[in-house]
């Protein structure tokens, strides 16, 4: 689908982490990224995500 999204389309994230010690840079983040349009979100602690590289993988919920 090529349509033009923006963030302040984002209704809802779901954030995985391999550990709650990344969540101070992770709010930095998407402080910087998403400004004043803050989606809902949940946070959630998982022992491994796909690849043993990845500490953090975000699903995310547009509105097209």
């Amino acid at each position: 689908m090529a349509e033009k999204t923006l963030l302040a389309s984002l209704l809802k994230v779901t954030i995985f982490t391999t550990a709650f010690d990344y969540t101070v840079a992770l709010r930095e983040v998407l402080f910087r990224y998403y400004g004043a349009h803050l989606p809902a979100s949940s946070l959630v602690e998982v022992s491994r995500l796909f690849s043993p590289d990845l500490h953090i993988e975000i699903e995310a919920i547009m509105a097209l």
